[in-house]
């Protein structure tokens, strides 16, 4: 049983949520704040399990709130729950557990429950889903394989996109808004007939796959129905408990080889990559900050900093950080390499040159 505390300064809001969690199973309710700041006296004393924290308060916002609960001894799982969408990488740069939005549903707030559920006690997962798993790359490109690693094949673009879009929304969404995404300049006749023909051809391929009606659709709206893993789920965990362990670094750097199905080009995946790509800059900017000097010389370290001068290349400090750790690898010929090379491109890309504290730097080993 999941210990749960619900704050939100609307009166109304806050018993309409505990009325939905009610009703759902391994949820109990220990604490109710309508005030921030009396949520904050209290949480370690009655020390919940997990929080739903509603953002807009006046008082305190829910983000200010959460960055306060980092510093206190017990740790909750944090789940927003607003009416406003744009806060959600806020929302992750304090470790949130999930971000729901409002008018709630009570299929988002059960799965939320279920996975932090899962994730607490995984010797007694969920046994109401025994539907076989399978595995979904989304950093690049977009490839899905069965149990066996056998690739689905697509019949068309559009039938591989509707696939890649019903992982991507991870949940019920109406076929209004398919169409709207998936065929924007189509008549509404003309996508309702293009998504009709794609969901036949995509159960079908799922079928070939051994995956029965995995497709649900119920008032309107389609969603998956079978547990899918994905690279991008192996690291959100990690960025959002900012775990630095070098094997926690490494997986991170193993799976994003590229952007957020960044070789599909499908604008409505567009938000996702900008906000992920920024949780990986942050992520791995906090690391080579708080590595110590006897850390850094771990291979994963430069591997970081690489990492980084290949997402923002133009972003001085990461280029002295590498040329900093080849330095202090008595590596002085591979340093200047990588300054020459900043150099050159810094001029032929922008007409810039470095800055003198990179210049100084150089100066010295020479």
């Amino acid at each position: 049983m999941l210990k749960a505390v619900l704050v939100d300064d609307e009166v109304l809001a806050l018993d309409l949520l505990e009325a939905m969690l009610k009703e759902i199973d391994g949820i109990d309710i220990i604490g109710k704040f309508t005030n921030s700041e009396e949520a904050l006296e209290n949480i370690g004393k009655i020390k919940p399990d997990i929080m739903f924290l509603d953002i807009e308060m006046q008082e305190m916002n829910g983000i200010s709130l959460a960055e306060k609960l980092e510093s206190i001894e017990w740790q909750a799982e944090i789940v927003f729950v607003t009416a406003y969408d744009h806060y959600a990488l806020e929302a992750f740069n304090v470790q949130a557990f999930d971000y729901i939005l409002k008018p709630i549903e009570k299929w988002r707030l059960k799965r939320a429950i279920e996975r932090i559920s899962n994730r607490r006690n995984p010797s007694h997962q969920s046994l109401t889903n025994h539907t076989p798993t399978m595995n979904a790359s989304l950093l690049g490109s977009f490839r899905l394989t069965d149990l066996q690693g056998k690739p689905m094949n697509w019949r068309t673009k559009k039938v591989k996109e509707l696939c890649a879009y019903l992982i991507h929304q991870n949940g019920p969404v109406h076929r209004d808004k398919i169409m709207e995404d998936l065929w924007p300049e189509q008549t509404l006749e003309k996508a309702s007939a293009l998504l009709h023909t794609s969901v036949y051809h995509l159960r079908k391929e799922l079928k070939n796959h051994n995956f029965h009606e995995a497709i649900k659709y119920v008032d309107g709206r389609y969603s998956f129905v079978i547990d899918i893993n994905s690279d991008v789920m192996a690291i959100k965990p990690i960025l959002n408990h900012k775990r630095f362990t070098s094997s926690d670094v490494k997986g991170v750097l193993s799976f994003y080889k590229d952007d957020y199905l960044v070789e599909e080009d499908y604008y409505w995946s567009i938000n996702e990559r900008e906000q992920l790509r920024k949780r990986i800059i942050q992520y791995l900017t906090l690391y080579i900050r708080v590595t110590s000097d006897e850390e850094k010389s771990d291979h994963v370290y430069k591997e970081a900093i690489e990492k980084l001068i290949d997402l923002e290349p133009w972003e001085e400090r990461f280029t002295m950080e590498l040329i900093q750790y080849y330095i202090q690898q008595g590596n002085n010929r591979e340093a200047l390499n990588v300054y020459d090379n900043y150099r050159t491109s810094l001029w032929i890309q922008l007409g810039m040159k470095p800055q003198k504290k990179l210049e100084k730097m150089i100066e010295k080993i020479k």
